[in-house]
């Protein structure tokens, strides 16, 4: 589970941001049942985060970070160029220096009944620090790197990562195979290293970003398991879309045939620096829903055919329901996105509920639906806010900061500038814009002795 993330130089984000997903210490009993219990009697921990704020003030970037974290961590060692650059490279551009800066991503989680610390700096073309931090009691380190240039150094400090003479010959041969323009944790789970493999899947498979285009592709073809079929039905159903039943087809795709794939080799070289033979690709999968019509008979539709609305509710359900079986982080970008009020606060409610999400999920989601802003449905501390300073650097910042009562009208204060990260609205710029400007008036005046 997720306790905190910051990161610093990325996309709209240029000084060190963070966000916590554990409780505030509150005085008053404020809906501590939907907190997460942790082996730590003083922690506990949030099930949800809303992130609001103006259009292009950056609450996409802060779960564009989260998600590219997860990429690097998963990508680095086993699909990117071994002398190319880093992909996920992208500061912030708006000054002088920051475009060269290297942009630098932390995270603190809870794995199984320990706490770790995990991050790593690097620009353009190499990681220049990374670090892992058993947290649990007092900080051990377990590991740390250094780059510069093309030597990459890993120590082991008072050899906490290091528990028989076998395991530092398997981190020796690790620390050989690590690049500068890949971490020394995903070359260790390439090596199947016990602890670092687990921390890995965790940071990779156990982040579910609904930005990722393959997350259609995966809704769908879990629909082809009939126990996750039916969960989806259900959910469906639960949404009031008409929607009786759906079924998956698929078509496969014929094996790669030896000789296209000989000139596909030659006319791209760079796309297939291996000799490994080409994989066919995956079943292509189509979903058919069927809608009660006239006279109460079923009729079938293509997936093409449903309505927007329909489609984005589909598309969450895949991830959504993975994440409450096996717990993990789901991001939603602009969850109201052509999802009906009702239904969103609903998506909301059943993360928030043990009973509905007893491994612990934890979800992050930006919206501009102030609706959810419900002392009855969010805690203050699941509320956060994103705004930009005049030079077009993000700020995010909590609700707590500004202290409000658990009484005050929270959706209220926020569409009134109570809390900021509103956009200020120009109404002469809107009446400059719309109503066109008189053209000047010019006379001639002619002398009556001329």
């Amino acid at each position: 589970m997720l306790l905190r993330f910051r990161c610093k130089n990325f996309r709209s984000i240029r000084e060190e941001q963070e966000l916590s997903l554990i409780a505030a210490k509150t005085r008053t009993d404020e809906r501590s049942e939907s907190l997460i219990a942790t082996p730590f009697e003083d922690l506990k921990l949030l099930r949800c985060a809303a992130i609001y704020g103006a259009n292009a003030s950056g609450k996409s970037n802060v779960l564009a970070a989260l998600s590219a974290f997860s990429d690097i961590v998963s990508e680095s060692q086993r699909l990117w160029r071994p002398s190319g650059p880093i992909p996920r490279y992208d500061p912030f551009v708006l000054d002088d220096t920051s475009s060269n800066d290297a942009s630098e991503f932390e995270i603190v989680f809870l794995l199984d009944s320990s706490i770790f610390r995990y991050g790593f700096r690097f620009n353009r073309t190499t990681f220049l620090r990374e670090w892992l931090v058993d947290a649990t009691s007092r900080d051990k380190v377990l590991f740390h790197r250094e780059s510069e240039g093309e030597d990459t150094q890993v120590s082991f400090p008072n050899k906490n990562l290091i528990k028989s003479a076998e395991d530092a010959r398997h981190l020796e041969g690790i620390r050989k195979d690590v690049r500068p323009n890949s971490l020394f944790s995903s070359a260790s789970a390439q090596r199947n290293h016990l602890l670092l493999t687990r921390i890995c899947s965790f940071l990779t498979d156990g982040f579910d970003s609904l930005g990722n285009y393959r997350i259609r592709e995966r809704a769908v073809a879990s629909c082809r398991e009939e126990d996750r079929r039916k969960q989806v039905l259900e959910m469906l159903r639960f949404a009031d879309v008409g929607i009786r039943d759906l079924s998956v087809s698929s078509m496969n795709f014929p094996e790669p045939d030896p000789q296209s794939e000989a000139g596909l080799r030659q006319a791209f070289p760079g796309l297939f620096p291996n000799s490994e033979k080409l994989e066919p690709l995956p079943p292509l999968n189509f979903l058919w829903l069927s809608h009660a019509g006239a006279k109460d008979r079923s009729y079938l539709l293509k997936e093409v055919d449903e309505s927007g609305g329909t489609l984005a509710y589909l598309s969450i359900l895949g991830p959504l329901l993975d994440r409450l079986r096996d717990g993990g982080l789901l991001l939603i970008d602009e969850l109201e996105s052509s999802l009906h009020p009702a239904l969103a606060r609903e998506l909301v409610r059943i993360f928030n509920s043990p009973k509905l999400n007893p491994k612990g999920a934890q979800v992050i989601f930006t919206t501009h639906n102030t609706n959810l802003l419900d002392m009855g449905l969010l805690r203050r501390d699941q509320v956060w806010f994103t705004e930009k300073n005049r030079e077009g650097a993000t700020r995010l910042f909590p609700l707590t900061d500004y202290q409000p009562r658990t009484n005050q009208n929270i959706e209220a204060g926020y569409l009134g500038g109570r809390f900021g990260a509103i956009p200020f609205l120009d109404e002469q710029l809107l009446r400059e814009s719309l109503i066109p400007s008189e053209p000047a008036q010019t006379s001639l005046e002619f002398s009556s002795e001329g």
